[in-house]
């Protein structure tokens, strides 16, 4: 932790150089990045795709709705608190994840790149209000 003017500490790797040039600043670094789905989490911790936006990197990996995730990066899902999947999940745009699926009681793989996160809305906040 690095800690800052208020006393509150910023952890070391959220730190990034700004360079303040007269009309303002100049910030560096990787832009955080999702795996472009909305996922959900059950009683059992079983961990579950459940709307893939088109054209993010879910959807360009063939990623589906109703897939259940077993493995983040080889990590058992089920064992990750809500805060761990989001943390396993979440990263520099364009770096990769792989991801263990069931699908129809089938297994599947894929690796996916991560997506610009403003780009990703949950339909229900997309629907137009009457």
């Amino acid at each position: 932790m690095i800690p800052s003017r208020a006393g509150v500490g910023l952890p070391a790797r959220a730190l990034c150089w700004a360079v303040a040039i007269g009309l303002g600043s100049v910030a560096c670094g990787p832009s955080r990045g999702t795996i472009g789905a909305v996922l959900a989490q059950n009683a059992d911790r079983r961990l579950f795709i459940r709307e893939v936006p088109p054209g993010l990197g879910a959807d360009r990996a063939g990623v589906r709705e109703g897939d259940e995730v077993l493995l983040i990066d080889g990590r058992d899902a089920r064992q990750m608190t809500p805060e761990a999947v989001h943390g396993a999940l979440s990263g520099d745009v364009g770096e990769a994840v792989k991801l263990t699926l069931v699908r129809n009681d089938e297994v599947v793989r894929v690796r996916l790149e991560r997506s610009e996160p403003g780009r990703l809305r949950s339909q229900a906040s997309a629907k137009p209000k009457p």
